[in-house]
C-alpha cells in the first residue's frame, strides 16, 4: 500500500497524464537492471566521445 503523501505528489507531478503511470517509471527507475543499463548507456557516451 502506498503511503497518501506519495500519492497526492505524483498526481500534482502527473497533470493530464495517468498518476500511476509516473509511479510505474519510478520504480522502474529503482529496479537494479534499469540501473545497470543507465549505467552502462553513459559508460559508452563517454567514450565515445572521447
Amino acid at each position: 500500500m502506498l503511503d497518501g503523501s506519495v500519492i497526492a505528489f505524483f498526481k500534482a507531478q502527473a497533470g493530464d497524464r495517468g498518476y500511476q503511470t509516473l509511479i510505474n517509471q519510478a520504480l522502474h527507475n529503482a529496479m537494479p537492471g534499469d540501473q545497470i543499463e543507465a549505467t552502462i548507456r553513459r559508460a559508452i557516451q563517454e567514450e565515445l566521445r572521447a
